[in-house]
């Protein structure tokens, strides 16, 4: 015992009872089975309380001799822990239990999820809408309030008139003794009462109080409408925040850390460097990411290929790598982390990197192309040649190269797991290959933008920074390429039209988005593994929790694009992939690669220049007339503005309102149809809209005051929807529909 740091003659004893065992050995065994496996006994309990039967004694030595060297102070180490302060292991019963459930129920459970999210997004946006109506009857509400308190005023007014107008026209008829007396029970306080002095009510009076309770009791209502709403609002936040923690624990179900693949890779590097005869050490980072179980287990062996192929073919030996300024041992950086709905692993070395011109004459001896095929293709078409079936740069082949089945077998376990992988390299510097494994659902935050008329998504994880740039500010570089200043340094700016095409707008209609101003940009700066890119949009709407779901069939992916996501109106929303835009933006990849629409045979098809919805504002004071027509326009594609009068279409269209046609009724309180005319042909910037009247006057007078001022159409209630559409139609196309004859 004096080995393990006890000191002292004190201890002699214990050793003569640990050396030598003696009748009391059965003792001596349970003594050894406490201090392996102490019993799950109170921390409180002494060794003592442990002992059974006639052994109390020798272990109350033991406790008293252990606790003597806990108080002493001589010797170069500790003294043992007494048995009473170790720590009791939990019961078995109280331990976390697992269960092993089918990996397809996980599957429909994410996909419940799913569409539990999205229509989660619908009962948000159809609240939002529900919102928007609310606050709009609550700004009627309060007009009619103020119409009901200005009739309340009338109505009493009209009481008092009409009295004093009775009694002064009683007053000259008759005298006051020949006035009929009010009964004697009418009397109060000796003071006679004239039944003249009564208000006096009519029809009039018996409308306004009917319609001034009913305001008050629509007032009650819009409260009552309000307070369901509120209390709906907040039960949608909370099945907001209950999804989100569903499908979290969901996704967390099926994952596992990455470390379970990366912690099986050093040993396999330490053993292939030395057969090399090179040093090598491997970095992992993104040790926590997790990837979902099933992917993981087929993740090994391409893993394994790319290591074997950064030792053999990138890292040098030291002595080339200490004769080009490089450290002896080569390194190689495995990083993993999520890029949207996508598990992105790097695999990067530091060695001499990738010879095009060796790929190409190895291309060309091995026959798999000719000698002209080979010097007119692309850096990246010659990367592509690594994964081919039996290709190798190696001029001999050994245990770990030179075989041609390495990177095949990459690519082809990629494929498996609908994985792709890209290469990168730098002659002298080192080479990278990027794994990208999409999720079969991931429900993440994305910020919705506008481009190109079209709705499209980036990933909250893939967006660095968002901001809207005076134009003065888009600068040159060195190179020639447009930057924009950011952060104290520059970055190069790419409309997103230029990396993306839609060849058609999925949607009846052409999105809208706000009053952007001409001299502003709207910027989405993306991020990706230390890269940073700027796009140019045309509108940033704004943050959304969405459903990302892949791409699946026999139609390719297009480039740039991960996935879709359905809106809550219904409406499918593309998700933009932040590592092939920056790839596209810097040339890594090719902007039609896996694109089977731009290979037609006709060459590339002319589209038609998209037609932009007009707009036309309706000014009439009936409101029954104002939504028929609305409807009418509606539903053949138009955009809608309505006027309750002359004043009010004036003043929305001097405030700006991008108006193509107005039809416009001529009788009207406050402004006429005609004074309305009269003031937009006096406009410079109004006087070529084409204005119609639409009135229930069909006089001659009215229609040539209406020509001499300018109108392009007169047309007379009731009125025929497709007359008055087909001449819509018409007058914008610059037709004026009736003469001055």
């Amino acid at each position: 015992m004096n080995g393990s740091g006890f000191d002292g003659g004190e201890f002699d004893g214990l050793d003569s009872l640990l050396d030598e065992p003696s009748a009391g050995g059965s003792a001596f065994g349970d003594l050894d089975s406490l201090l392996v496996d102490p019993p799950t006994t109170s921390p409180s309990m002494g060794v003592s309380a442990m002992s059974m039967g006639s052994d109390d004694a020798e272990f109350g030595d033991l406790e008293k001799l252990l606790e003597d060297s806990e108080g002493s102070g001589s010797g170069g180490g500790k003294g043992l822990a007494p048995a009473a302060r170790r720590p009791a292991r939990p019961s078995k019963g109280f331990a976390e239990q697992t269960m092993r459930v089918p990996v397809k129920h996980l599957d429909n459970l994410s996909n419940l999820v799913g569409e539990l999210v999205v229509n989660r997004n619908s009962l948000e946006q159809d609240q939002e809408r529900m919102r928007q109506s609310l606050d709009n009857l609550l700004y009627q509400v309060q007009q009619l309030s103020d119409v009901g308190q200005r009739m309340q005023d009338l109505y009493e007014r009209s009481l008092l008139e009409s009295s004093l107008l009775a009694s002064r026209q009683n007053r000259g008829v008759l005298p006051l003794s020949l006035r009929p007396k009010a009964p004697v029970e009418a009397l109060s306080n000796d003071v006679e009462y004239d039944p003249l002095e009564m208000d006096r009510f009519t029809g009039f009076h018996t409308l306004s109080q009917e319609m001034i309770e009913l305001i008050v009791r629509v007032r009650e209502s819009a409260s009552d409408i309000e307070f369901i709403v509120d209390e709906t609002d907040q039960v949608t936040r909370m099945f907001r925040q209950v999804t989100t923690q569903l499908s979290e624990g969901l996704t967390r179900s099926r994952m596992v850390p990455f470390a379970q693949t990366a912690d099986r890779l050093p040993r396999a590097v330490r053993d292939i460097a030395m057969k090399c005869g090179k040093q090598a050490e491997l970095v992992i980072e993104g040790r926590e990411t997790l990837i979902d179980k099933m992917i993981l287990e087929q993740l090994y062996d391409p893993m394994t290929h790319l290591v074997n192929n950064a030792i053999t073919h990138g890292i040098e030996s030291p002595d080339i790598r200490g004769a080009g300024g490089k450290v002896a041992a080569g390194r190689i950086t495995i990083r993993a982390f999520h890029q949207g709905n996508q598990t992105v692993i790097s695999v990067s070395d530091d060695g001499a990197g990738i010879d095009v011109e060796r790929v190409r004459s190895k291309a060309v001896e091995k026959g798999l192309l000719s000698s002209g095929e080979a010097q007119n293709m692309s850096r990246l078409d010659l990367y592509d040649l690594l994964f081919h079936p039996g290709f190798s740069t190696k001029d001999q082949a050994d245990d770990f190269a030179g075989r041609g089945v390495g990177m095949d077998v990459v690519r082809t376990s990629l494929t498996d797991i609908r994985g792709v992988i890209n290469t990168d390299s730098a002659l002298g510097k080192g080479t990278t290959f990027t794994i990208r494994l999409p999720l079969t659902l991931s429900i993440s935050k994305a910020l919705c933008c506008i481009s190109d008329r079209a709705r499209i998504a980036f990933p909250m994880d893939g967006v660095e920074d968002m901001l809207d740039l005076p134009k003065d500010r888009v600068s040159h570089n060195a190179e020639g390429q447009v930057c924009i200043p950011w952060r104290d340094t520059t970055l190069p700016l790419r409309p997103l039209t230029e990396l993306l095409s839609l060849n058609r707008h999925l949607s009846r209609g052409t999105v809208y988005g706000g009053s952007q101003e001409e001299d502003m940009i709207s910027v989405v700066v993306l991020r990706s593994a230390g890269n940073y890119l700027a796009l140019q949009v045309d509108q940033v709407l704004g943050e959304q929790e969405i459903v990302i779901k892949q791409l699946e069939g026999p139609v390719p992916k297009p480039v740039g694009i991960a996935g879709a996501t359905v809106l809550g109106d219904g409406r499918i929303m593309p998700i933009a992939d932040v590592l092939e835009l920056l790839d596209l933006s810097m040339g890594r990849i090719r902007r039609d690669a896996g694109s089977m629409w731009d290979q037609s045979p006709d060459g590339p098809v002319e589209l038609p220049p998209s037609k932009v919805q007009p707009m036309v504002l309706i000014v009439d004071d009936s409101i029954t007339v104002r939504e028929l027509l609305s409807m009418t326009f509606n539903k053949v594609g138009y955009r809608v503005e309505q006027a309750r009068d002359g004043q009010e279409a004036w003043e929305k269209l001097r405030s700006g309102l991008p108006c193509d046609i107005v039809f416009c009724d001529i009788e009207m309180p406050r402004m006429d149809g005609l004074e309305l005319l009269s003031r937009i042909q006096k406009d410079v910037n109004l006087k070529k809209m084409p204005i119609a009247m639409l009135t229930s006057r069909g006089a001659d007078r009215h229609r040539q005051m209406a020509v001499s001022l300018g109108a392009r159409g007169y047309f007379t209630k009731p009125y025929l929807e497709e007359a008055l559409l087909d001449a819509a139609a018409r007058m914008l196309k610059g037709e004026i529909l009736i003469s001055n004859a």
